[in-house]
C-alpha cells in the first residue's frame, strides 16, 4: 500500500513482474504523454477558462484483460493463497500492464466517441452537439477539461464503461 499525500492509504495487489519469463509477453512500451504536453493542455485549459476534472478509474488496470499467458502464485490474504492462478486482467507490475490498460482505455474512448490526437497518442477530443472537450492520459490517471456540456456527456459515457469517480483536480502527478 502507499500513503497518499492527504495521508489516506491506497491499497493494490502488485505482480513481481522482474520475474516474468520473456515469453510471457509481447509490446511492453506504452504511450504517455509528455511533461510539455501536460504542461501545454493545464495552460490552453486555463487559457480557454474551461473546468478540469480527474478521471479516477477504480482498480484501473483490472479493466483491461490481458493477452498473453501470465500465472502468478495468490498472495496471502486472498482465497486460495499460495496455488497458481492464471492472470485475466492486467495487473500493476507486470511488464505488459501498462500496455494492455493503454490500448483498452484508447479503444473504449473511441467507441464512446472521442478521437485520438495523431501527433499525441495521449490526447483525445471528444466533441458534442458543437461543445467540445479533451482529455488527457498519463498512464492510469486523466484529466478532462472543455465546456461543461461535453464535460457532462463524457463522464455519462465514462461511467456507463468504468467503475469510476470524477474528483476535482488537486494534485496530478505531483503536480498541485
Amino acid at each position: 500500500y502507499d500513503i497518499k499525500r492527504d495521508q489516506t492509504a491506497k491499497n493494490r495487489v502488485v505482480v513481481n513482474g522482474s520475474r516474468q519469463h520473456s515469453d510471457t509477453y509481447t509490446d511492453t512500451t506504452s504511450p504517455v504523454a509528455s511533461q510539455l504536453q501536460l504542461r501545454l493542455y493545464l495552460a490552453v485549459s486555463a487559457f480557454r477558462k474551461y473546468p478540469m476534472i480527474q478521471l479516477d478509474l477504480t482498480n484501473a488496470y483490472l479493466h483491461a484483460p490481458i493477452l498473453d499467458v501470465v500465472y502468478i502464485i495468490v498472495p496471502e490474504g486472498f482465497p486460495g493463497q499460495g496455488e497458481i492462478a492464471r492472470l485475466r486482467k492486467a495487473a500493476y507490475g507486470t511488464k505488459q500492464g501498462a500496455r494492455r490498460f493503454y490500448d483498452y482505455t484508447a479503444s473504449v474512448f473511441k467507441h464512446i466517441g472521442l478521437s485520438q490526437c495523431e501527433l499525441e497518442p495521449c490526447l483525445f477530443r471528444y466533441l458534442v452537439a458543437g461543445e467540445e472537450c479533451f482529455l488527457l492520459q498519463y498512464v492510469d490517471d486523466s484529466l478532462i477539461a472543455g465546456q461543461p456540456k461535453a464535460m457532462d456527456k463524457l463522464q455519462q459515457e465514462m461511467k456507463k464503461c468504468f467503475k469510476c469517480k470524477f474528483i476535482p483536480p488537486k494534485d496530478f502527478l505531483g503536480l498541485d
